[in-house]
């Protein structure tokens, strides 16, 4: 099975185009694993598409419209297993769109880069997103998107992070990235453009949760008593954010115990996941 990372987006700004390849968005973001992997099979023709995610039948809208570029005749059976649900801010429709299109598109042949794209177009068709394939294709870590665009069309910066860090994550409430994108007013658009600049003006995990932080406030994802109910984590960690429903934030391996202590005591349940050294596209490989 092949499997992809997640990616929480931080803070960005919009960049619609008429053609899907040159659409997307500007912004940062963090890519954690684990992440998606996917089985898949042909089904007979006759038959309906079926989509599984962890052990429950789905219907993730990209992805059938990634069956339509692929082959609108031909009928799939895909299972996904991931650590988190749908529809918190993990990037899993993108992810989960992406892991589909390498697989299908191995077995067909056909170049990783082709499979990118098309799993792109299909999240931008579908209004589930706009840049989260490009960062999970060919990014690590903290990822910059300063181009809007698809895989081979925008243009990304990657910015290691130490194999130490953890990132912990607690989800929040479902979301939808359709509504969201559609009410996004122009002064959010500019924050976040504004934010990116300041935060490539002083590039740190700090400041990318700074900038994260207020992007969330303006979005109304978590307003400012929520962060500052969590000043026993602040100090215990690098900075905490929410996007979408899922609050996140990063802690070194010391700090680890402590952080997960309190977000538990807080939300119950939590999530551990390490940042990504190594991007998709350069090491692109089956795992078991």
């Amino acid at each position: 099975m092949i499997e992809v990372p997640l990616h929480i987006t931080g803070f960005f700004s919009p960049r619609p185009a008429s053609n899907p390849l040159n659409s997307g968005s500007i912004g940062a973001g963090v890519l954690i694993k684990p992440g998606i992997k996917c089985r898949w099979k042909l089904l007979k023709k006759g038959r309906k598409n079926k989509i599984f995610y962890n052990g429950k039948e789905v219907k993730i809208t990209p992805i059938e419209e990634l069956f339509n570029l692929i082959n609108p005749e031909q009928r799939f059976l895909i299972e996904l297993f991931s650590p988190v649900g749908l529809g918190f801010g993990y990037g899993a429709s993108a992810a989960s769109t992406l892991v589909v299109s390498l697989s299908i598109c191995s077995f067909l042949k056909k170049p990783a880069l082709e499979a990118a794209q098309l799993a792109h177009i299909a999240e931008v068709k579908s209004l589930t997103g706009l840049a989260d394939v490009s960062a999970i294709f060919s990014g690590k870590g903290l990822v910059v998107r300063t181009k809007a665009g698809g895989p081979g069309i925008g243009k990304i910066k990657s910015y290691p992070l130490p194999s130490s860090i953890r990132i912990l994550t607690v989800d929040l409430k479902k979301k939808e990235t359709k509504k969201m994108l559609k009410s996004m007013s122009p002064q959010i658009k500019k924050l976040g453009l504004k934010l990116l600049k300041d935060f490539l003006n002083q590039v740190s995990l700090e400041k990318f949760f700074s900038c994260s932080q207020l992007f969330s406030q303006k979005m109304n994802f978590a307003k400012k008593d929520f962060f500052d109910n969590l000043k026993s984590l602040k100090k215990a960690s690098f900075g905490i954010s929410v996007k979408k429903g899922v609050l996140f934030t990063a802690v070194s391996k010391d700090s680890l115990p402590k952080a997960r202590a309190i977000l538990k005591k807080l939300f119950g349940k939590t999530h551990t996941f390490r940042p990504v050294l190594l991007p998709l596209d350069k090491g692109l490989q089956s795992v078991v």
